[in-house]
């Protein structure tokens, strides 16, 4: 990672260490060793980077994603891998505290330079903020809240980002900043209702339902109604409950949404894809969703998508 020439390998590298960590720790085991080395490694490239190691900084300090990861896995629990990633996360964010700000202070300069100039500097600052931010560094919330608003889309969106997983109350903040800035321009407001529907916080089904009943919320907008239902998927403490009540919420929105949009239902589908990996009860309460959609009267489209991810 820190002396190969080639990018591609630094990075290909860099993401089988992290993907080696976070898959230990989703067995409940700390690779102490590799996570010690993997922190001096990155440590020095982001204090000691020039302007070549400067263009892939912002990829070596990116973790896999929750979807890159369950490609690994077999006979998993995706809530121990979700607290297995965001623990990795924060452990990255408190131990690179001070290379990550220093890092944070140089890309400020760039970060508003139109694009293509400014788009290094923006993607550095984007993963200083979501590392930082998980590490519970108290003045990066400030500095988030305040991009919300910024004039910078890229960075307004890597703000919310950044405070999605974090319970404070500066992403409850951010989420009304946004929302009263673009609620009159739908495009835009997708991602808020996206961002809104994946917050992992308390009685998060009836936020979803609120979001689904939502003044502004279009239910004849293909991409409104994915925006809320792929968010609601990508919230993994609520649709992977044990209890399968984020299975059963996604089986009621299907039967639906297949009524008036089987195009856009037979898409959304597929965010049971990865079952037959899930450990029970995840696994058995998905079988139970798809068999019973398999026996409603479904569009032809969405037919085939759920016989598909049966057999």
């Amino acid at each position: 990672i820190k002396f190969d020439n080639d990018p591609f390998s630094r990075w290909d590298a860099d993401q089988n260490l992290m993907r080696k960590a976070i898959l230990s720790r989703t067995n409940g085991v700390v690779n102490i060793e590799l996570e010690s080395c993997l922190i001096d490694t990155l440590q020095d490239i982001v204090l000691s980077a020039n302007e070549k190691d400067s263009i892939v900084i912002s990829k070596l300090l990116s973790v896999p994603g929750f979807s890159e990861l369950e490609t690994y896995l077999d006979r998993y629990d995706p809530i121990s891998l979700y607290t297995a990633r965001n623990s990795f996360v924060s452990f990255l964010g408190k131990k690179l505290a001070h290379p990550l700000k220093n890092l944070l202070d140089r890309s400020r300069l760039d970060s508003s330079l139109n694009w293509p100039k400014g788009q290094k500097a923006r993607r550095n600052i984007s993963i200083c903020w979501s590392l930082l931010a998980a590490g519970g560094d108290i003045e990066v919330l400030t500095e988030v809240l305040f991009a919300v608003t910024s004039n910078s889309m890229t960075l307004a969106k890597s703000a919310l980002f950044a405070l999605r997983p974090i319970d404070c109350s500066e992403r409850e903040i951010a989420m009304h900043q946004f929302y009263a800035k673009w609620k009159n321009k739908p495009v835009i407001l997708d991602s808020w209702f996206g961002f809104s529907a994946s917050i992992p916080i308390n009685n998060s089904l009836s936020k979803v339902n609120q979001l689904l009943n939502h003044p502004r919320f279009d239910s004849r907008s293909p991409n409104a109604i994915r925006a809320v239902l792929v968010g609601l998927a990508l919230n993994v403490p609520l649709f992977h409950s044990p209890d399968g009540a984020g299975y059963e919420f996604m089986f009621n929105q299907l039967i639906d949404l297949d009524n008036k949009n089987p195009i856009t239902a037979s898409r959304i589908c597929k965010v049971f894809t990865k079952w037959k990996s899930y450990k029970n009860p995840y696994k058995e309460k998905i079988l139970n969703v798809l068999n019973r959609l398999e026996k409603e009267k479904l569009s032809s489209n969405t037919k085939e998508v759920v016989d598909l991810l049966i057999n």
